[in-house]
């Protein structure tokens, strides 16, 4: 800066001097080199406590600054050493009645017109805001953090609130959580309690009641939805606080509400002493932002558990209606079972009369034989011996029908496919035999096994054979009535009722082709044979149910059937089964 003579120097040095001196924002101390005061401002009276009169004219105290918290282990101003340079650091400031202030400290050189260090510019701040700034922005940090991590809601609340205790160092944090449905708040969460503190529970007052004493400042933030704050010796609370860091007569509690849109779900309470109290009331917004911050958390955490039980619900919803559909499946299965046994009733009645005319006759022989004095003992042996042949069919037959009209239990074990499709014919084999239809066999005998259940696996065998037999007997008529027409086709002649039953193994996959020389399923119909209650058959013959049980079964087998067909060639089932490989 330059000056046109020492006059103008000194005003400008004068006016200096009385703008630092007015200043209150920040205190502002000159010394000479020997560390004397030249000059205590209105902010340095504000911040230390010492007036002007106290200090200018003497040497700068030792016991200003705390020594232990200096930045970069440099003592006071007096143990500095550098004459050119502008120094910052920051310490704690120990005012007059012993206080500890938080501030930043500048100090720079003094120098006169000739460019010479006539002394030293000490500017101190209050940093006191500055640092609980930082805190708070810490504190935020720290819970937006916590809410993203998969903890319940206790949890976190525990965690937030001890994350205020600590970064602010706040002797006690709590969180009071409103329950709609008993009207009344709870301790949900706490740091610096002692005794029986769940105990604790403030009823919630409708308006014109009147509110329990030491609770006002808790009900004021509840019907205001505000921040309010009260001595702490008038609260309630203070029986469950432990008390063994605090003093009492400098201690407050500031309530900040937890919202939910415009509801309440909770209060945070922070105890703390009226100095950071104050500072705390100006800054309502930080509050806010921290009770923001929690309440998000808790509503975040909620709904979690809202979905988490509306899952398991539904999981379980699913299972029972699963149960009921399997339930009603089986029962389903059992009524195709009956109703197959019920169209197959004069098949059966033949296969069993067959046998029991044999024995009928047999013993007609050995009466006519005895009366005529013909009877030896080899006749006897002979004919017996039929008869327990034949009763012996006939208890196969009747044990097997057991077996397929029994209450399947669903379990399912290693299985060869060839297996089912031999004990079909125990059922219908006669009958197949006595309306000429030829049954071509060509199974493979090295098959790995299937996962299945034999008896339903027989049931979806009979189902389709049932089926092509029926097929087979309805395309004979048509066939009979072409044999008589002038036009006949050439192969009439030479038609067979015949099915083709075919195993093997392809890949991972075992296969069995179920085919018949019937009339074929027409094109536009074919999609739907598997369709439930879909049936060809004139009303009475059929259910509708064999092939869409038959679909089922073998879907719950892990396996698939498929259908090929056409019109005037025959159908053919193909059905395949996973290999089991074990456990």
């Amino acid at each position: 800066m330059k000056y046109h003579n020492r006059e103008n120097y000194e005003e400008s040095l004068e006016l200096l001097d009385s703008i630092l001196d007015a200043s209150s924002e920040y205190a502002i101390i000159a010394t000479d080199l020997n560390d004397r005061i030249l000059l205590w401002n209105k902010g340095a009276e504000i911040l230390y406590g010492y007036s002007s009169d106290e200090m200018v004219g003497k040497q700068t105290p030792m016991n200003l600054h705390k020594k232990d918290t200096i930045d970069n282990d440099i003592l006071f101003i007096a143990e500095n050493t550098f004459h050119s340079n502008i120094f910052d650091y920051k310490t704690n400031a120990i005012q007059k009645d012993g206080s500890v202030v938080p501030v930043s400290i500048t100090v720079t050189p003094r120098v006169n017109k000739h460019g010479e260090t006539i002394g030293f510019l000490i500017i101190v701040r209050d940093i006191t805001k500055i640092k609980l700034q930082d805190q708070f922005r810490g504190v935020l940090i720290e819970i937006a953090h916590l809410v993203n991590m998969s903890r319940d809601i206790k949890e976190m609340c525990s965690s937030m609130i001890s994350i205020i205790s600590n970064f602010l160092n706040i002797p006690s944090v709590f969180i009071c959580m409103f329950d709609k449905n008993k009207g009344q708040f709870h301790v949900s969460s706490h740091t610096g309690f002692c005794r029986e503190h769940c105990s604790h529970t403030c009823k919630y007052i409708d308006r014109g009641g009147e509110v329990p004493k030491g609770v006002e400042g808790c009900f004021s933030t509840y019907s205001q939805l505000t921040i309010n704050s009260g001595r702490l010796a008038d609260h309630a609370i203070l029986n469950y606080i432990d008390l063994k860091n605090l003093t009492l007569a400098d201690t407050c509690i500031v309530h900040i509400p937890i919202l939910s849109d415009i509801s309440l779900i909770g209060i945070l309470h922070i105890v703390l002493d009226t100095m950071r109290k104050e500072f705390l009331l100006t800054e309502t917004q930080i509050l806010s932002l921290i009770a923001n911050e929690i309440s998000a958390g808790i509503q975040r955490k909620q709904l979690e558990e809202e979905i988490k039980q509306y899952a398991n619900n539904l999981e379980r919803m699913v299972k029972e209606r699963t149960d009921q559909l399997r339930e009603k499946d089986a029962q389903l299965i059992q009524s195709g079972k009956l109703a197959t046994l019920g169209e197959m009733a004069t098949g059966i009645a033949h296969e069993i009369n067959q046998p029991l005319g044999g024995i009928n006759l047999m013993t007609q022989g050995l009466l006519m034989a005895k009366a005529r004095g013909k009877l030896d003992d080899e006749i006897l042996n002979d004919k017996l011996n039929s008869i327990l042949e034949q009763i012996e069919r006939i208890n196969k037959i009747i044990a097997h029908l057991r077996t397929f009209a029994r209450q399947s239990e669903e379990t399912k074990q290693e299985l060869n496919v060839n297996a089912p499709i031999i004990d079909v014919f125990k059922l219908i084999g006669e009958q197949l035999k006595n309306r000429d239809i030829f049954i071509e066999l060509n199974l493979s005998s090295d098959l790995p096994s299937i996962l299945a259940d034999h008896n339903r696996l027989e049931q979806v065998y009979l189902n389709i054979i049932g089926n092509a037999r029926d097929a087979l007997l309805e395309f004979e008529d048509f066939i009979n009535k072409l044999k008589k027409s002038e036009e006949k086709p050439e192969w009439v002649d030479q038609w067979k009722k015949k099915i083709s039953i075919v195993s093997y193994q392809k890949d991972n996959t075992v296969i069995v082709e179920i085919s018949d020389t019937a009339g074929g399923i027409p094109k536009p119909i074919l999609h739907k044979v598997f369709e439930p209650f879909f049936t060809t058959k004139e009303v009475g013959k059929g259910t509708g149910l064999g092939l869409s049980i038959s679909y089922g079964i073998v879907k719950d087998f892990g396996g698939t059937i498929e259908v090929e067909s056409e019109e005037m060639k025959g159908s053919k089932f193909i059905l395949k089964f996973p290999i089991f490989k074990g456990q």
